[in-house]
């Protein structure tokens, strides 16, 4: 292979008419760059390919220059650090007509001005103002856009005034795709800026951007802006230059405008600073009441965000502006929104304590636990633990918890499941004899549902209520029901589920209390006519040979020659998890 001309190979790849050969020639560069050299890159690959993308028949192959954009940030290691050379054929494609063109060689430039921030100052910068100036097509000024926040953080201090004044020229270009590719850079941009030079040369910018009439998304890029310039502002600086800004966009005409600010209020809240935001209350109270459902979904949605905040919204706050629009959020006729109000009451409850959530907010949570839609009575029950914590067994008793035996049962499996899930907490709130009476027979019940889902989560929530009560009340009281559940007249996945439940109860007894209590009922099923229940069973008994020292007296005596038995079953499964567990024996 001594002989073998790489460069010529390469050239014969990307003149190839298939364009499939031509499109991994370029992608394999890097292999022809590592064959041939550095010098031979520098001086013969290099100025060969910015000659062939500038001519036919490839300078009109989109795909073929797209890889070219993309390669290109490769070349940088096999080059011999002369990565200056990269930056014009880079800026040749950053002014293509294709958008992934472009976006690609900003990329790729962006890319090596990283891994040389030197190129800046001599190459880059001009290379930038070349194309925020070129008049004959708007691609090259978005291209600007795009390289102007790697740029400015990388160049010199006396160029910076200059890129200044080249972003505030683009963003009142004529062309209003130029217009909005600055205001999207905006963000980006003035997050490098010195708050003299902001306010200076940006803010008013800022403001005028914020007022443009044809695009909605040059306004929502100015409230993205907004969060970036808010932390950087002191409070009175926030209320001369971007609160009003928020307060216009929060009525804005365009409900995508609307939608953004009401998705980022929590984060605003915190860039503004809570002095700020108690001058922008009545600005969320607009969202919470908008016409589109979508923006009051999220206004409301944003609320458990706004509580969790290092600062957060204050009791006062909440009471004043936000609680006296729920009752009308609850009647809404939108689901998506009664679904989000369910959501975060549980937080709000925990916020505002049991004496406003019992006034003002129970009845409302007890109508959305009964609401007809069933992603409401979800999020409610998702945080039934938690809002029975804040009102307490006294608040609790006579308004709710006949709600909460009704989901129990509900119709969807889903409502089923996070009702159990919640029950371990309920059950720590209301003590035993009320547990017994009020919920015990349901939680039960779910060991029988038709979902295993549900089973699922009752088996596994059952170790939580077991370890609240202790080992009496699990011998004496429960102990006898799971016995009474395993019978021969239910199906055989109720005995399944049984059998699983063991383990979860058996962390909190002795090991002769599983010895006189549950080692019956394992032996009993691997008795059992159907070879899952038997099997299952040879699976617990491992289990709790495992787990639990059951002494090699009742091994030998009771187990063992059970599992022996079972190693001549007719079932192949069943013999196996016998043989396994005959193993464990001593």
């Amino acid at each position: 292979m001594a002989d073998f001309n790489y460069l010529e190979f390469f050239k014969e790849e990307i003149r190839n008419e298939n364009a499939i050969i031509r499109i991994n020639a370029v992608n394999k560069i890097t292999l022809i760059t590592s064959a041939l050299g550095p010098t031979r890159t520098v001086n013969e690959l290099l100025p060969y390919v910015i000659q062939v993308v500038q001519e036919e028949p490839l300078c009109n192959d989109e795909e073929f220059l797209f890889s070219m954009a993309k390669q290109y940030a490769s070349l940088t290691e096999y080059i011999n650090g002369r990565d200056e050379l990269l930056v014009a054929p880079l800026e040749h494609l950053a002014a293509q007509e294709e958008t992934v063109i472009r976006d690609e060689a900003i990329k790729s430039l962006c890319s090596v001005v990283e891994k040389r921030p030197s190129l800046v100052p001599e190459y880059v910068v001009p290379t930038l103002h070349r194309l925020a100036t070129r008049a004959d097509f708007f691609t090259a000024r978005v291209s600007a856009c795009a390289l102007l926040p790697t740029a400015y953080r990388f160049a010199s201090e006396d160029q910076k005034h200059g890129l200044r004044k080249a972003y505030t020229t683009l963003c009142s270009d004529d062309t209003p795709m130029v217009r909005r590719a600055a205001a999207h850079r905006m963000r980006d941009f003035v997050a490098y800026l010195d708050k003299a030079d902001l306010l200076a040369d940006i803010i008013q910018v800022y403001r005028q951007l914020s007022q443009e009439d044809t695009q909605d998304t040059i306004r929502v890029a100015c409230v993205h802006t907004s969060l970036v310039i808010g932390r950087m502002f002191t409070a009175e600086e926030n209320r001369q230059h971007t609160v009003s800004v928020i307060q216009d966009a929060a009525q804005d005409r365009s409900w995508r405008v609307r939608l953004t600010v009401a998705k980022n209020f929590d984060q605003l809240f915190e860039a503004l600073s809570a002095d700020v935001m108690a001058d922008m209350m009545q600005a969320f109270i607009h969202l919470l009441k908008d016409n589109e459902q979508e923006v009051r979904k999220e206004a409301v949605r944003v609320i458990e965000a706004c509580l969790n905040l290092p600062v957060p919204l204050t009791n006062k706050q909440l009471q004043d502006f936000i609680l006296p629009q729920f009752q009308s959020l609850g009647l809404d006729s939108a689901q998506p929104v009664r679904a989000a109000l369910a959501q975060v009451l549980g937080p709000v409850t925990k916020t505002l304590g049991r004496d406003i959530t019992q006034r003002q907010l129970l009845s409302l949570i007890s109508d959305l636990m009964k609401d007809e839609f069933h992603d409401v009575r979800l999020n409610i029950v998702s945080h039934a633990g938690l809002i029975c914590e804040v009102l307490g067994v006294d608040g609790l008793v006579h308004s709710l918890l006949r709600t909460i035996q009704d989901l129990v049962v509900d119709n969807h499996w889903r409502i089923r499941q996070s009702v159990v899930e919640q029950v371990p907490k309920l059950a720590k709130l209301f003590g035993v004899e009320m547990f017994q009476s009020k919920l015990e027979a349901l939680f039960l019940s779910s060991l029988r549902d038709s979902v295993h889902s549900v089973r699922q989560a009752a088996i596994l929530h059952l170790k939580e209520i077991v370890e609240t009560f202790g080992s009496q009340w699990t011998v004496e009281h429960l102990l006898p029901k799971l016995v009474e559940q395993y019978s021969q007249a239910s199906g055989y996945a109720n005995r399944v589920t049984t059998l699983h439940v063991l383990p979860q109860v058996s962390g909190v007894m002795t090991a002769d209390q599983i010895v006189q209590f549950v080692v019956p009922l394992l032996i009993k099923a691997t008795k059992d006519t159907v070879p899952n229940v038997k099997f299952c069973a040879c699976r617990m008994i491992m289990w709790m040979m495992e787990n639990h020292n059951l002494g090699s007296t009742s091994i030998n005596s009771i187990i063992k020659p059970t599992l022996l038995e079972l190693e001549h079953d007719s079932d192949i499964d069943v013999q196996y998890y016998a043989q396994r567990a005959a193993q464990l024996c001593p």
